[in-house]
């Protein structure tokens, strides 16, 4: 079928009615000229589009355009349509964006980049008062770009399944309203420096097998967190400050999974956090050999006490 889909949203996911254009999996290579000027939504996923050097008219309406599941190789050229506000773009190939073509979208508020090739994200200001989420997961990213500019309204990034190994200090400390933060499954070393980000609820960074300790004084600087997953990073311990989190009533949970914990007198902190109302998640002792295997929710306080401890010690040498 050669012609446009034409049609009226009046789903409460769109919220008011909008006219939608979609040819999906239709085998296209370029991107039709007989979209209507007044559509706001596009769909033109799983087709063979390899290049958008122009729209071919001004489409001033468009608000969302979804090009997943092309063959593009490099970011689209979205002059015709620049008050769009939700692009998609997942599983394509491409490895560049232009920083002018980025630019130009100064209402974009959403920015859907899975599973492609990049290696960087130009830091631009075009976007950078409306860009609400950006969503570069499975790229190759060796490193967090800096987002001084485009992250300044940033609420949402998603740099998950990467290859990022360093975070410059740069990379987060300008992003200020980020509430949410997932970087799992990259190559970090060390946790990153967050202590700038008072607004952030979710923070993701399991397997990262070298992110190794907390720094001393995070959890009281960020009054806002609700979910920390520390999955498979490398950690044995939890620092004192973790009871000293603004308010403590508040929910909060600490998922631990595969970590190699040392449970002596240094883990009463985190009982004394879960006695708060932390909702410790999946915890089991590696070290001393005494409590090598031993679940964290069957460990009493007397097994953190010294005599506890050298009780262990000498019932495993009998």
């Amino acid at each position: 079928m050669n012609i446009g889909f034409l049609f009226l949203c009046t789903t409460l996911v769109c919220g008011a009615s909008s006219i939608s254009y979609t040819r999906v999996s239709e085998n296209l290579t370029n991107i039709p000229e007989d979209i209507p000027e007044d559509t706001e939504l596009i769909d033109l996923t799983s087709n063979e589009i390899a290049r958008v050097d122009s729209i071919p008219h001004p489409l001033p309406a468009l608000s969302e355009i979804d090009l997943s599941d092309n063959l593009l190789t490099e970011f689209p050229d979205f002059t015709n349509c620049s008050n769009v506000s939700v692009v998609k773009l997942r599983r394509n190939s491409i490895t560049h964006i232009s920083a002018d073509r980025l630019n130009i979208l100064t209402r974009l508020t959403h920015l859907f980049l899975r599973y492609n090739s990049l290696q960087t994200i130009p830091d631009v200001p075009g976007p950078g008062n409306t860009l609400i989420e950006l969503s570069v997961q499975h790229n190759n990213l060796r490193e967090l770009p800096s987002l001084q500019y485009l992250g300044q309204a940033l609420q949402t990034l998603n740099a998950q399944s990467n290859r990022i190994g360093h975070i410059p200090t740069a990379s987060l400390e300008q992003l200020k309203g980020l509430t949410q933060l997932f970087l799992s499954n990259n190559r970090i070393q060390g946790f990153p420096n967050v202590k700038n980000l008072q607004n952030l609820t979710t923070m993701h960074i399991s397997e990262n097998n070298n992110v190794g300790g907390l720094p001393d004084g995070l959890f009281p600087l960020l009054p806002s967190l609700m979910k920390l997953n520390l999955r498979y990073t490398g950690m044995s311990t939890i620092p004192m400050d973790i009871c000293l989190r603004g308010d403590m009533s508040m929910e909060f949970t600490l998922e631990l999974l595969g970590n190699p914990f040392h449970c002596d007198q240094q883990m009463r902190w985190l009982r004394l956090a879960e006695e708060a109302g932390v909702d410790v998640q999946n915890v089991t002792c590696v070290t001393p050999e005494s409590m090598a295997g031993t679940r964290w929710d069957t460990v009493t306080w007397q097994d953190l006490s010294y005599h506890g401890m050298l009780l262990h010690y000498l019932q495993q040498k009998i």
